[in-house]
């Protein structure tokens, strides 16, 4: 049983991790460079957008949010949040999010990890990451290596984060559904530190609480 709860523990934190990248100019879905842009943060004209290796257009919102094709198979008129997330969560919809210009986005260069990293300089960031895992399983993980669990009632969808035993808050998590999650990772606690990210967290629960 102790073996089963170390490789789920394990998990955890390899689900989510992604190796460093280079500097280099890399474009993501939404055929947005992912280096400094010279939009103003704002809000965005709605409308279609066309989408790397997709042939039907994706739907821009007021927000930035870009949202891609719909799935035939789907039997519900929800929008599922796919894995190109840096597509999806544009660089103006994230600085919407954090009320400030971002230096650049980096896709992950994994293309089994779904993760897109927003950096403020050349070395701070904050992550998104989807996995499609248990999200029981990452509580009694969490709590396996020490973290404390808590929910933040500011965030408008079913959420929880993990607190070290320091009191740093590790990881925040928004939950699409019982196996899939979006979770919020930082290159360190100094990026939107403390009840920031808690706050940061809250904002993006409002404009994706009714995805899955």
């Amino acid at each position: 049983m102790k073996r089963v709860i170390f490789f789920l523990a394990l998990s955890i934190f390899l689900s989510g991790c992604a190796p460093k990248t280079n500097d280099q100019q890399v474009t993501t879905s939404g055929n947005e460079p992912a280096t400094t842009a010279n939009t103003s943060i704002g809000k965005c004209t709605p409308g279609s957008v066309d989408l790397v290796n997709y042939g039907d257009k994706g739907k821009r919102l007021a927000s930035c949010f870009v949202e891609y094709p719909g799935e035939p198979s789907r039997q519900d008129k929800s929008y599922y949040i796919i894995e190109d997330i840096c597509g999806q969560f544009t660089q103006g919809f994230m600085e919407n999010i954090l009320g400030q210009k971002l230096a650049k986005i980096v896709p992950s260069p994994i293309s089994s990890l779904y993760n897109c990293s927003y950096y403020f300089d050349d070395k701070q960031y904050v992550m998104l990451v989807m996995d499609y895992l248990n999200v029981a399983d990452q509580k009694k993980g969490r709590e396996y290596i020490g973290h404390t669990i808590k929910v933040d009632g500011r965030i408008p969808m079913e959420n929880f984060y993990a607190v070290q035993e320091d009191g740093i808050i590790n990881t925040v998590y928004l939950v699409l559904g019982p196996d899939k999650f979006i979770s919020i990772e930082r290159s360190s606690s100094k990026v939107l530190e403390g009840d920031a990210v808690l706050q940061f967290a809250a904002k993006l629960g409002k404009e994706i609480k009714n995805y899955k």
